[in-house]
C-alpha cells in the first residue's frame, strides 16, 4: 500500500466517524455545518478511492486474473455510489441550511 493510499484512507474512516458523530450525538449548533463538512470529505476520498480501485482492476485484469479484477471493479463502483449518495447528502443538508442564497 502506498502512502497515499493509506492517507485516503485514514480520510476516509476519519471523516466517517466524525460524520456518525455529529449525525448520533451531537447536539450543539454546530450540527449541521460538521455533517456538512465530513460528508463532503467523505465522498471525496471515497470517490478518490474507488478511481484508485478502478485502476488496480484495470491492471489485474491485464494480468489475466479476471476474477479478481472484477471483484475489485465491483467494489471500486461501490465506492463511487457511496461518493455519490454522500456528496448527494452534503448538497442537500448545505443546501437547507441556508448555505445558498
Amino acid at each position: 500500500m502506498t502512502p497515499f493510499r493509506a492517507v485516503l484512507w485514514i480520510l476516509a474512516v476519519g471523516s466517517g466517524l466524525v460524520a456518525a458523530y455529529a449525525l448520533f450525538l451531537d447536539n450543539s449548533g454546530t450540527k449541521l455545518p460538521l455533517l456538512v463538512a465530513s460528508l463532503s470529505v467523505f465522498g471525496i476520498t471515497m470517490g478518490v478511492l474507488g478511481f484508485v480501485l478502478a485502476g488496480i482492476a484495470a491492471r489485474t485484469g491485464e494480468d489475466g486474473r479476471l476474477g479478481r479484477a472484477l471483484a475489485i471493479a465491483f467494489l471500486g463502483g461501490l465506492f463511487v455510489l457511496t461518493a455519490a449518495g454522500s456528496l448527494g447528502m452534503a448538497i442537500v443538508l448545505g443546501i437547507l441550511a441556508g448555505g445558498v442564497g
